[in-house]
C-alpha cells in the first residue's frame, strides 16, 4: 500500500485517505487495461486484504466522482482505470479495451470529445492477418 504515492493525490482531490482506498489504487495502478470492481476485489483478497466488495465499489465511486478514476463500459460491464491529470480525453479500443490518454483538446464544431472509440493498432493488425497467421 503506497501511502506516499496515493495519499497526497487523494487529499488534493478532497477524499479522505483510508487504507482501503490506498489498496484499491495500488491494484488499479498495476493494470494497463481498465478492470472491474470484482477483479479489484479478487486481487485484494488474493493479497490477504480484508475488504468487502461494497467497500471497493464505494472507493471506486468516490474516486471516479473526484476525477481520479475513469469509468468505462466494456462488454456491458463497468470497468475502472486510474486517470492522469485533468483536461484529457480517452481513446478506447472496442476490441481489447486498451485506453490511451491524450492531453490535446479535441474540439470539433463546439463539441469536446472525452472518449473516442475505435480499434488499436494491435487489434487492427490481428483483424487483417490472413487466417492461420499470427501478428508479430
Amino acid at each position: 500500500m503506497d501511502t506516499v504515492r496515493w495519499g497526497p493525490m487523494l487529499e488534493a482531490a478532497g477524499i479522505r485517505v483510508t487504507s482501503q482506498r490506498l489498496l484499491v489504487l495500488d491494484v488499479l495502478a498495476a493494470h494497463r487495461l481498465p478492470v472491474s470492481a470484482q477483479r479489484v476485489h479478487a486481487e485484494l483478497y488474493e493479497r490477504g486484504a480484508n475488504i468487502g466488495l461494497t467497500t471497493v465499489y464505494r472507493a471506486l465511486s468516490s474516486m471516479a466522482e473526484a476525477g481520479l478514476v475513469h469509468v468505462f463500459t466494456y462488454a456491458g460491464e463497468a470497468v475502472y482505470r486510474l486517470c492522469g491529470p485533468a483536461g484529457h480525453h480517452h481513446l478506447v479500443c472496442r476490441v481489447c479495451g486498451l485506453v490511451a490518454e491524450r492531453q490535446e483538446e479535441n474540439v470539433v464544431d463546439g463539441f469536446r470529445a472525452e472518449e473516442v472509440y475505435g480499434v488499436c493498432a494491435v487489434c487492427e493488425n490481428r483483424q487483417q492477418s490472413p487466417p492461420g497467421t499470427k501478428p508479430i
